[in-house]
């Protein structure tokens, strides 16, 4: 998925006053506020105008032509003028704009590049577009009413008598959302008869569909469920885990370390993972969209449950939490979520740089009587993710608080005071940062080299990577099966950026699932890991 900006007026709470503006982009967006500030509002749009992505991913060149209007249909609303704003009459209105645009066609044509799509109220299933090219943001693509705009390729448009314009980037990104993941907040019932909540099947619903994809003869689906066993088993630490629909297709059967249970035995907790995990492996989604990910979970598993949700959708999760910690431990873009004289206010949630307010935030001391005995400090939210890759395979992923640095804003020299803050915390305070050692034997870079020096002197047993950086331990069997076999890993100091074909750091998390722990116990860092 490119990054787009989404700019969002008069839908719901989102007035046109105080409009939404917020980024799409793949990774991990967790949107923090109080209850009814919007935030699940906001995750519903793409449920709801979901037919309105999957005309627009199909009929992408209807949209360039003025006299053509989208009919669409809203899921799960009963009454059309809901989704419009209450405290105004004007119409709905939805721009996109996608950040950096570049042409994906090679034939060097303008790239679309904003779109603004509204819906009036005296039409509410009516919506019209307005185009803009990557040559001029400001000035509407016009088409002739009498030449129309066909399709040119599968990525791009002709328009007679204007200009041939790429629209690779936004068909990618209206598919993503077409195949987004809708979770609510309430997400555990399996006895009931068979429906769904939103996008989740539930009940004898989810019950038969994971007995035909366990059982049945299409071994992809077999090895669906069959990850989804192995994520839970390694998340709640079972030598053995077995789940299987019952005789009647009513419940499903528990086999925990040999012991059989029914799933009412076993707990939200873990009924939560069955349910939201199956439903992701099977439906295989882009985008994931969930609702209070911290819901019925020991703070412990939360981190677990938002990284291993993640993985079973190709481009990335939007989660919305009352959790700042777990916000700031995963994330790469938090958005706040407010109430304001009644109206909805969304803005970047900009980072403190007090880590004894973070640690406030996450309760460290009550995290201390649930199991936690260390910190350990990372340079930032995507080490946070991969570094609980490998804390599992060494299994100390429940007994650490995992906490960014923010890169060099604190991964330097000068910063005693700060890091003081930890040592009064827990007297088990490690780091693990990238050296940034351009050759063998080669010093760390200078920036590291002296927070190292500050760790030392408050006793912070530190880490600083033998090879450049945390992306030089990737094998190459784990990079191929997570981009393909033109990807292939990097040599010990070799500059990622600088490769032949460099990967998103934000994907670094995924690549460390696909390693074992043999890959990575004999190195320094899994020495390292497996030590503090």
């Amino acid at each position: 998925m490119k990054q787009a900006k989404l700019i969002v007026k008069n839908y719901r709470c989102f007035s046109d006053v105080n409009p939404l503006e917020i980024d799409l982009a793949p990774g991990f967006t967790a949107l923090v506020g109080k209850n009814d500030s919007g935030k699940s509002t906001f995750l519903r749009l793409f449920y709801e105008l979901r037919n309105l992505w999957q005309i627009l991913s199909g009929n992408y060149a209807d949209m360039f032509n003025s006299t053509w209007s989208a009919s669409v249909n809203y899921r799960n609303v009963s009454d059309n003028e809901e989704i419009f704003c209450n405290t105004n009459d004007r119409p709905i209105s939805l721009e996109i704009h996608i950040v950096e645009p570049r042409d994906s066609t090679g034939q060097h044509f303008p790239v679309l590049a904003r779109v603004i799509a509204s819906c009036d109220r005296s039409e509410p299933n009516r919506w019209r577009f307005r185009c803009f090219s990557s040559t001029d943001l400001h000035t509407e693509i016009n088409v002739p009413a009498n030449v129309g705009a066909g399709k040119l390729g599968e990525r791009a448009v002709r328009i007679p008598e204007v200009a041939d314009i790429d629209c690779g980037d936004f068909i990618d990104l209206m598919r993503v959302l077409s195949n987004a993941l809708y979770i609510g907040s309430f997400r555990n019932a399996i006895n009931e008869g068979a429906a769904e909540y939103f996008d989740l099947a539930i009940g004898s619903s989810f019950i038969s569909t994971w007995n035909l994809w366990k059982t049945g003869g299409i071994k992809s689906n077999n090895r669906a469920t069959e990850r989804v066993t192995k994520e839970i088993r390694q998340i709640f630490e079972f030598d053995r885990l077995e789940i299987n629909a019952s005789e009647a297709l009513k419940t499903l059967h528990i086999y925990m370390n040999g012991k059989p249970y029914l799933l009412s035995e076993v707990g939200s907790g873990l009924a939560q993972f069955i349910i939201v995990f199956g439903n992701a492996a099977i439906k295989t989604p882009s985008l994931i969209l969930i609702d209070e990910p911290e819901l019925n979970l020991h703070p412990t598993l939360q981190m677990d449950f938002i990284t291993a949700l993640a993985s079973f959708s190709t481009d990335g999760i939007i989660f919305a939490t009352h959790s700042i910690g777990l916000s700031r431990a995963v994330a790469e873009r938090i958005y706040s979520f407010q109430k304001e004289e009644n109206a909805t206010i969304v803005r970047p949630f900009e980072a403190v740089s007090n880590y004894a307010e973070f640690v406030g935030e996450l309760s460290f001391s009550a995290f201390k009587d649930m199991g936690y005995d260390r910190i350990l400090l990372v340079e930032g939210v995507n080490d946070v993710k991969t570094i609980q890759q490998f804390l599992r395979m060494v299994k100390k992923d429940h007994q650490t608080v995992i906490l960014p640095l923010g890169g060099d804003q604190l991964a330097k020299g000068g910063v005693e005071a700060e890091l003081a803050e930890f040592t009064r915390l827990s007297e088990n305070v490690a780091a693990l940062v990238d050296s940034e050692r351009q050759k063998k034997d080669a010093k760390a870079s200078k920036i590291r080299l002296a927070f190292e020096a500050v760790c030392k002197k408050l006793s912070i047993d530190i880490c600083l990577t033998e090879r450049r950086a945390i992306e030089n331990y990737f094998t190459d069997s784990a990079i191929k099966s997570q981009f393909g076999p033109q990807y292939g890993s990097l040599k010990p100091y070799e500059r990622l950026k600088g490769s032949a074909m460099p990967w998103g750091k934000a994907d670094n998390w995924r690549i460390a699932r696909n390693m074992s722990p043999d890959d990575i116990r004999n190195t320094d860092v899994g020495q390292f890991l497996s030590r503090i």
